[in-house]
């Protein structure tokens, strides 16, 4: 399942991910990983593994799919991923993140949530809005 968080910059989609994020954290019998491109985000629960992707030099759609791809195939028992700042992170416009989500929607045994800052969400992206703020 993919779930997508969206809204303009500074509207509270950060704070909301990590809510849910560790909300996760407490009921979940595998692993719970949030990423991100900064170390802003502490507020998550030191239960689930914290990846800012700066630090692997993940810089476009196709590294971050490669990224999550080799992650999930190294570790079987990831279970939840929260990515905040899809597009800040990859300094593309919502609507250049298809193929994250195409990659994304082939690791059947993974849910994802992510944010994206945006005024107005890309047609593909609709079926997994949960929240607008």
């Amino acid at each position: 399942m993919i779930s997508v968080i969206y809204g303009v910059k500074g509207s509270g989609k950060t704070q909301r991910i990590m809510d849910a994020c560790n909300s996760t954290a407490e009921r979940a019998t595998g692993q719970v990983v949030f990423i991100t491109d900064n170390n802003n985000s502490l507020g998550v629960n030191a239960n689930v593994k914290f990846i800012n992707v700066a630090d692997y030099g993940v810089r476009n759609t196709y590294e971050l799919s490669g990224f999550i791809k080799g992650m999930l195939a190294m570790n079987f028992d990831i279970q939840h991923v929260f990515i905040d700042g899809l597009s800040r992170l990859l300094s593309v416009a919502p609507d250049g993140l298809k193929p994250v989500f195409d990659a994304m929607e082939k690791c059947e045994n993974t849910d994802f949530m992510a944010t994206v800052s945006a005024d107005k969400v890309p047609q593909f992206l609709e079926k997994y809005i949960v929240a607008k703020d």
